[in-house]
């Protein structure tokens, strides 16, 4: 199974950015981020091995006992007719161990099942790597968006100073009320700079997902694209398929091969041998032939198997109580993603539009002198303030969906790119 993030608001084609084209900076997407991820992460790079490792113990559950030669020599260097070679009696002969019970099926069917298993902690580690990267690469993008919603305040600002100097130098206005803004503006200045930090530090950050420095300097996508999430139903039933839910169904095998292993060494092998013997005093030669087996009067391996028996019962326990958990998580993920498109909605319908008409009518009424300072600038400051909330829900919205994509595996969309297309197809 493969699992992808493919948040589609993120592998937009154009980037968001305030810079003329002629100036755009280098850019990466999220498609190119994950696949550098995918190339360089450390704890992925080390799976290959661990595969290979998996793939020769199947191979050496495979093999079968080698037979054994033997050589025994009799009635030498005595007294009497046993003198020196005499009495001599040279026995040459070839024996062969017979599993029984199924063994080497049984050997070759545990390593099997631990080979998947080593598959299925790749999937689960790629799913946390490709995770991890979305997460700083959606976070770098809500700090861009940030970052010019405080350059628009500051914009603002700086028009309402102006506008303030003109009505003070016209004798309408204190000269505390031009410091109030000025106050204003440095704040947001300075909150501009720490934000502008918090971006080079977040930069930093995402690339060390792939052990190197940045060479981009900004990430692109459009938070304002919501995608549309699939039925809970549809989304239940994808749970069950997830990585997590098949890692389960591969250790509950792996404990059912272990005791069927178990159960195959309780039955005693058969040893055959054949050969021929030499008897030097009567100048005979003669076939010999045997076969022995132990007497397993009791069970060896009786307390393996109950230990073994009840691991088996506590894992299917275990993927029991997963499974309901990860559905409840599921579910409440999925309940947060509607709660947080309407409010992304009602931001955009109902807030931003009454906050703009609050903020337009304050201006006007202020530089008709009808209208005082702080009650223009709390109508910035509402207008800044819904814009802001509208960043931050949209962010949270493709962070929960993040979520969402985590636990399933799979995109939440029912359309890809052609970029993560081609991503996927070159990790095949």
């Amino acid at each position: 199974m493969r699992m992808t993030f493919l948040l589609p608001v993120l592998l937009a084609a154009t980037a968001y950015s305030t810079a003329p084209a002629a100036e755009q900076p280098q850019t990466i997407t999220l498609s190119q981020a994950l696949q550098r991820t995918l190339q360089h992460d450390t704890t992925l790079q080390a799976f290959p091995y661990q595969l290979r490792m998996a793939e020769a113990q199947q191979l050496q559950a495979s093999i079968k006992p080698n037979p054994e030669l033997d050589l025994s020599l009799e009635n030498v260097l005595g007294t009497g007719d046993n003198r020196a070679l005499k009495g001599a009696e040279l026995t040459l002969s070839l024996s062969q161990q017979i599993e029984l019970g199924q063994k080497r099926e049984r050997r070759l069917e545990l390593a099997q099942r631990q080979s998947q298993l080593q598959r299925d902690n790749y999937e689960l580690a790629r799913l946390d790597a490709l995770a991890a990267t979305t997460m700083q690469y959606v976070e770098l993008l809500r700090l861009q968006y940030i970052q010019q919603w405080a350059r628009e305040r500051i914009s603002r600002q700086q028009s309402l100073l102006a506008t303030a100097e003109l009505r003070s130098k016209a004798g309408n206005l204190l000269d505390a009320d031009i410091s109030r803004i000025k106050l204003r503006l440095l704040r947001s200045q300075l909150q501009l700079a720490d934000i502008q930090q918090t971006i080079e530090s977040r930069r930093y950050r995402l690339a060390a997902r792939w052990h190197t420095t940045p060479d981009f300097a900004r990430v692109t996508g459009d938070l304002a694209l919501l995608p549309q999430v699939p039925a809970l139903s549809a989304l239940q039933q994808q749970l069950q398929q997830s990585a997590a839910m098949q890692r389960y169904i591969t250790l509950q095998r792996i404990a059912h091969s272990q005791l069927r292993l178990t159960e195959a060494n309780s039955q005693a092998d058969v040893r055959f041998s054949a050969g021929l013997r030499r008897n030097q005093a009567n100048n005979d030669n003669a076939l010999v032939f045997s076969l022995s087996m132990p007497l397993t009067l009791t069970d060896p391996n009786e307390g393996r198997r109950l230990a073994q028996a009840a691991d088996q019962a506590l894992l299917a326990r275990q993927q029991q109580l997963a499974s309901s958990e990860l559905s409840l998580l599921l579910h409440q993920q999925w309940l947060n993603l509607q709660q947080l498109r309407d409010t992304v909605q009602a931001i955009n319908t109902r807030l931003l539009p009454e906050a703009e008409k609050l903020r337009q009518i304050s201006l006007s009424s202020y530089q008709q002198g009808q209208l005082d300072l702080l009650s223009l600038l709390s109508a910035e400051e509402e207008l800044a303030q819904a814009e802001h909330d509208l960043i931050q829900t949209q962010s949270r919205f493709h962070l929960t969906l993040l979520e969402l994509e985590r636990l399933t595996g799979q995109p939440m969309t029912l359309t890809t790119t052609a970029s993560a297309v081609a991503l996927e197809q070159s990790y095949e």
